[in-house]
């Protein structure tokens, strides 16, 4: 069963069951969601938070910049 069909399955198991069980599952995939910023170190974080305020400050190169300059090579 490919995933698509097994996702629609346990959708229609969904419907089945009762609210202490959907009380669980909701605090299950709550609890298991993955935020891939937090799993970074305080160093990484940092320099992603000045990347984001440059970019917010419009100071950056543009794509189209950069590949010019280096297009000699590309």
């Amino acid at each position: 069963m490919d995933l698509a069909a097994r996702k629609y399955s346990f959708i229609q198991e969904l419907t089945t069951v009762d609210e202490s069980l959907l009380g669980k599952l909701e605090k299950f995939l709550k609890a298991n969601k993955k935020d891939w910023f937090s799993e970074l170190s305080t160093e990484e974080q940092a320099e992603i938070e000045i990347g984001i305020k440059q970019a917010d400050n419009n100071e950056f190169v543009s794509h189209e910049t950069v590949m010019g300059k280096f297009a000699k090579w590309h």
